[in-house]
């Protein structure tokens, strides 16, 4: 008696197959040890892994590279780390062997569907968690902030690339807003209906802030290829009915894609509820994490009593407190620096003390008393060797300043580009 073949069930190759096993392992590997707080309360839940991480890395790296760097710098504000990268190169070995290993025990299996479906969900909920999060700092204004006073008189080939690059999307919180609500509308992934759409947005998404990674050099340029990958491993299964869409112009339909099929309804109900819980806790996570983040802006950019940028008046008296060659300084966020410009504008960041109350204030080892004109210039007043010295502060308006003065106009006769 022969068996009737079922041909409702999906024959993969074993090259797809092949290919398949290493994306499943190093994706997933990946979404785990790069996390960068994209899914809810996760790094309470990997930090066995990433202990291990921690350990295996470095001793990856001196035992069997040879290779030497400071194994005390994890992912930080830099996620280009050597740390990262040795990481990296670490899934892949893993992922590899994982492959072969995989392929010689299941090697009858005709296909990955169900496997598949949840390697794209997690996909979807890494890309779209994470630049939501990142969307939202953005319409707050939070992430790249506006000029500072220090940076409105630095001179332009005193920047980083990065320093530029954020300072010139900070300048503009429209900017700022617009393409946070881009990286907002990466939503659109969490939604199986909308994967395609979204992942459309996603890429030139994650092209734009690729391009700022790669030529402004800002060490964020592993997370922000891997969102581009990934967004385009999305769209994989659509690519020919995108291509006969955008390319031959014909009509074409796209599929959504189908979740496994589950027996009982509490299975299907269960996970309804796994994927609101989820969704409740990321939004209360965001929720939280702006109120500390605008806390700790307000802390950390709380402004100085003195706040401003001012120039020594010129005097021919022999000013034995303060060096001939000072010729500007400016009081920013705090009451322990401030940054002084000598003659040849070389910058310089010195301790300072500021009392309010008794209106005195210590600087270049030098106790002043103080007081502020009408016009918000600071005098200041020290004995030196039975001679009082007074030293005028003339505070500067920075609204004067070119950067300052211009905004956006409907109608510009000439081109204002200095």
């Amino acid at each position: 008696m022969t068996s009737i073949p079922d041909y409702s069930i999906k024959i993969w190759s074993p090259s797809k197959k092949f290919i398949f096993r290493f994306s499943f392992i190093f994706i997933f590997s990946f979404l785990f040890v790069f996390n960068n707080g994209a899914f809810p309360i996760f790094g309470y839940i990997s930090k066995p892994l990433t202990d291990f991480m921690h350990w295996l890395t470095p001793w990856f790296a001196k035992t069997i590279l040879r290779y030497q760097y400071d194994y005390t710098v994890f992912i930080n504000g830099s996620g280009d780390t050597s740390y990262g990268w040795i990481s990296l190169l670490l899934l892949i070995i893993i992922a590899s062997a994982g492959t072969v290993m995989w392929s010689l025990f299941d090697s009858r299996r005709p296909n990955y569907e169900n496997l598949y479906y949840w390697l794209t969900t997690a996909i979807r909920y890494y890309i779209a968690l994470m630049l939501i999060n990142y969307g939202v700092i953005k319409v707050m204004h939070l992430q790249m902030r506006p000029p500072s006073l220090t940076q409105l008189m630095q001179p332009l080939g005193e920047y980083s690339p990065m320093g530029l690059a954020w300072t010139f999307i900070g300048f503009s919180k429209g900017y700022n807003i617009l393409i946070g609500i881009a990286e907002i509308l990466s939503g659109l992934l969490l939604f199986r209906k909308t994967v395609v759409l979204g992942a459309l947005v996603t890429i030139v998404t994650s092209i734009n802030i690729m391009s700022i990674n790669y030529f402004y050099d800002v060490p964020v340029k592993m997370i922000s290829t891997a969102l581009f990958l990934l967004s385009l491993f999305l769209l994989l299964p659509f690519a020919q009915t995108l291509f006969s869409i955008f390319i031959k112009g014909r009509p074409a339909q796209l599929t959504t894609i189908q979740p496994p099929r589950f027996n009982t309804a509490w299975k299907r109900k269960g996970l309804a509820v796994i994927k609101i819980l989820i969704l409740i806790i990321f939004g209360v996570q965001q929720v939280i994490g702006i109120f500390k983040t605008v806390e700790l802006m307000n802390t950390y950019f709380r402004k100085s009593p003195l706040y401003g940028i001012y120039h020594f008046e010129k005097n021919n008296e022999d000013i034995k407190t303060i060096p001939k060659e000072w010729r500007q300084i400016t009081f920013q966020h705090d009451n322990d620096h401030v940054f002084v410009r000598d003659i040849d504008y070389n910058p310089q960041t010195l301790p300072i003390l500021i009392d309010v109350q008794q209106q005195k204030l210590t600087l270049n080892s030098y106790q002043y008393d103080y007081e502020i004109d009408q016009n918000g210039n600071i005098l200041l007043a020290k004995t030196v060797e039975n001679r009082l010295e007074k030293i005028k502060l003339i505070k500067q308006d920075p609204q004067q300043l070119e950067l300052k003065k211009h905004s956006f106009h409907w109608i510009q006769e000439y081109p204002n580009s200095r």
